[in-house]
């Protein structure tokens, strides 16, 4: 088949798929596409290198400064999004009183921007990430939290997937790279990395899985709307295959094993011990480990030896250099100047991340930015549990982003910065606390439409704090 004629079935493929979308949702507004489309962005290339405005950000002063037009643009999103949430009355102080984790963190990150070698640049970088709050506070607001995020999942994965299939195929120029050493191919996508491709692929498979386990229905009468959602969810998993992202494959059995756990009735009767589990699961990896080295058979099986491809020299590498350990370099500052070089030497590439969440948060925001992350994540994953434990179905998909955000960030860092898996993972742990006539009670018959039926939130979107 020639380039361009896979271009036009892909593209009717696309348009077909929209238009089941269109059959499909109920209760967004247009207001969605806002945040749809800063969503699009960081799940693809940066709106300059699409329109032929992009930087080399290989080279020092462009990775710091970025592209004039990624900033307009993102601004412009950023000035629509606080319109809407203004003509939608926000009422800024219970958000703030409903998120105060959340709320205290991002403030000490920009305050932390003030102790940076770099203060200007550390400044704009974190007002981009608020754009990530403005976003979420727009999905959110809509009269259909759940139905918001459905559909938002799903236009990602409309677009995403198929255009990535497509240049992966087609257009190899676009869509593949080249180790630099090796000369092997990589997957790219419609992304710019191989790993940014696996975040993207990693998300658009958590929508399409919930979609098909919770409001799929195998009996309606539209057989070319099934078929199209059934390929859909083929070329995810050939994708999140293609990849070879180890780190994404792995997050992605756990979020459809989250997902089809929770349907049965004697897992989901077992929520309440849930940090028991936790708990009984890291002693049985420390055990394993120390008698039958269960990390080398596992990092074997997804493709990687126990050094997790460098990663352990990495961070030994980044937590040796000189820093405030309480306060760290400043936000998204850590990456900059001489010390980049520096610390690249004896490496193969050009480092710009610790390859682990946790320790990037600690090298930019010390251990007081740390403790604030954690202390977040903490308190969304108390309140998910309650809601678990309430029966309500969209909490699960709150505990899969939750989960998967944690456990991404053990050997990747997606926390804190303008990620894919860093804005879905604020959109689950942020409450929008509802006006009481907009609030559903938890205790409603299933719809014979899908489980969505009782996605609700009772008093309000689940809080972070």
């Amino acid at each position: 088949m020639s380039p361009e004629i896979a271009r036009l079935i892909v593209f009717a493929f696309i348009a077909f798929l929209f238009v089941c979308d269109r059959k499909r949702r109920h209760g967004c507004s247009n207001a969605l596409w806002i945040p749809l489309i800063w969503v699009l962005i960081l799940g693809s290339r940066p709106f300059s290198t699409w329109f032929g405005g992009g930087v080399n950000m290989e080279t020092t002063d462009d990775y710091i400064e970025g592209s004039p037009m990624d900033r307009v643009v993102f601004l412009l999103l950023i000035a629509a999004g606080f319109l809407v949430l203004r003509k939608r009355q926000t009422n800024w102080g219970n958000i703030f009183r409903s998120n105060k984790w959340l709320f205290v963190f991002f403030v000490y990150l920009g305050i932390s921007s003030v102790w940076s070698d770099f203060p200007m640049v550390s400044f704009k970088r974190w007002v981009k990430d608020l754009g990530n709050i403005i976003m979420v506070l727009v999905i959110l607001s809509e009269k259909d939290p759940v139905e918001a995020v459905k559909t938002l999942l799903l236009r990602c994965c409309y677009l995403l997937v198929p255009l990535s299939v497509l240049y992966l195929k087609y257009f190899p120029d676009i869509g593949r790279g080249y180790n630099r050493w090796t000369g092997e191919p990589i997957a790219l996508g419609v992304t710019t990395a191989k790993n940014m491709l696996g975040i993207t692929v990693l998300v658009c498979w958590v929508g399409i899985f919930w979609y098909f386990v919770d409001s799929f229905n195998w009996k309606a009468k539209d057989k070319k709307g099934m078929a199209a959602y059934i390929v859909l969810l083929g070329l995810t998993l050939w994708l999140l295959i293609s990849t070879n992202s180890a780190t994404s494959l792995a997050c992605s059995m756990l979020a459809a094993g989250i997902l089809v756990g929770m349907r049965i009735p004697a897992i989901r009767k077992r929520v309440k011990y849930l940090e028991s589990y936790v708990i009984v699961l890291i002693l049985l990896l420390v055990i394993g480990q120390s008698l039958f080295n269960s990390g080398d058979a596992l990092a074997g099986t997804m493709g990687r030896d126990l050094t997790f491809t460098g990663r352990v020299d990495i961070w030994k590498r980044v937590l040796a250099e000189d820093i405030n350990p309480l306060l760290g370099t400043g936000y998204y500052s850590f990456w900059m100047g001489d010390r980049v070089e520096r610390i690249s030497e004896g490496f193969y590439f050009h480092l710009n991340e610790a390859h682990n969440g946790y320790i990037e948060t600690y090298l930019n925001s010390g251990i007081i930015g740390l403790i604030l992350l954690v202390l977040a994540l903490y308190a969304a994953s108390r309140r998910i549990k309650a809601e678990l434990l309430q029966g309500l179905e969209f909490a699960k998909v709150r505990l899969i982003f939750l989960a998967v955000g944690i456990v991404y960030n053990l050997t990747e860092a997606a926390f804190n910065k303008l990620s894919l898996l860093w804005i879905f993972l604020l959109l689950v742990v942020t409450e929008y606390p509802q006006p009481r006539k907009a609030r559903i009670p938890a205790a409603q018959p299933e719809r014979a439409s899908g489980a969505f039926a009782e996605s609700s939130f009772p008093g309000g979107m689940p809080a972070a704090g």
